[in-house]
């Protein structure tokens, strides 16, 4: 990690006492780095932390309740995806987000877990798609609520992670990886605003159907054609409900 990452003129993150990234319950001893990454995603993509801000390490260390070790290695994982830009005079600065650089970061997906898809053909065990298979189908006859919703992100989680796994190739899974991380939290942060739509915008469990019957019963080309399709849904759902809210009211 960069010394000059916690620059002393830096901004912190807001003291909102609604903000899960400031809150007193502090996140937990263990995988500390990647729950950092996760709260500073979080504040970035529900623009919390705007471009331009800067992150003082010593301040955020505070105020997640952790040592400034995980903090200066999440803000070096969060220069790799992009999200922040390390200096020697300015440290960590946020990066502009918006629908622009949303499709920057799907364009790159689309071609890391397509591949990824194709790849993994074959590979995932049977019982393991077996399972999803029938965890989706409950899913996909409930009506939207919270704890589907909940489920639905856990299924998300379980198939993604099925497939780079699978793959074959440990450097294609580590990207994939990477990018899973971004999307989990744009996920997050886009679910978090179709809870006032009742989610009627987050349903991809008939996708995630889509791509284990793929699996199961198709060919290596029709499931990376089912994660393509997946992930140009997931990129449109996400623009509109994180920036164009009313087209979907």
């Amino acid at each position: 990690m960069r010394k000059n990452a916690d620059s002393r003129s830096s901004q912190e993150l807001p003291d909102n006492p609604n903000d899960e990234a400031t809150q007193d319950s502090q996140i937990v001893r263990s995988g500390l780095r990647e729950q950092v990454t996760e709260h500073l995603l979080a504040a970035v993509f529900e623009r919390r932390l705007t471009s331009g801000q800067h992150l003082v390490v010593q301040k955020l260390s505070q105020k997640l309740g952790v040592s400034p070790t995980p903090v200066r290695e999440s803000l070096v994982e969060l220069e790799g995806l992009g999200i922040v830009q390390l200096s020697p005079h300015r440290g960590a600065v946020v990066q502009p987000f918006g629908p622009r650089e949303l499709e920057d970061m799907s364009q790159v997906r689309r071609a890391l877990e397509s591949e990824a898809a194709r790849c993994a053909h074959g590979k995932i065990p049977r019982a393991s798609l077996e399972a999803l298979k029938k965890e989706l189908e409950q899913l996909n006859v409930q009506q939207p609520s919270d704890d589907r919703d909940r489920l639905a992100r856990h299924a998300d989680r379980v198939l993604h992670e099925l497939v780079s796994d699978n793959c074959g190739n440990k450097r294609l899974a580590w990207e994939v990886r990477k990018y899973l991380t971004l999307f989990r939290a744009l996920r997050n942060a886009s679910h978090l605003r179709d809870t006032w739509n009742n989610y009627r915008h987050s349903n991809d469990v008939p996708e995630h159907l889509g791509i284990v019957n793929a699996y199961m019963s198709g060919t290596a080309d029709q499931a990376a054609a089912a994660m393509l399709k997946h992930i140009q849904s997931v990129e449109k759902t996400l623009i509109d409900v994180l920036f164009h809210p009313a087209s979907g009211q």
